[in-house]
């Protein structure tokens, strides 16, 4: 064996006992198993109030065009 392999083999003999076993780790619950268990103990009851997305649509009685029209000819004739 020359030198140039025995660096090479003394570096993976370095490296293997450095690095630590691949061992396989559990992935825990499911969630909807977590869901079932934590299901009474929820501190927020989301049936009992309905909150709208920031993005919900809005039914205005009036065009915004005709309310400025409005408002406008309100302070002209003040």
């Amino acid at each position: 064996m020359n030198a140039k392999t025995l660096q090479w083999l003394g570096a993976g003999l370095v490296f293997a006992s450095v690095a630590g076993s691949a061992v396989a780790q559990s992935l825990g619950e499911h969630p909807a198993v977590v869901v079932a268990r934590e299901w009474n103990s929820r501190e927020i009851d989301p049936n009992s109030f309905i909150v709208l997305p920031p993005a919900a649509t809005q039914f205005l009685a009036a065009a915004p065009a005709e309310e400025d029209k409005a408002k406008a000819s309100e302070q002209s004739a003040r």
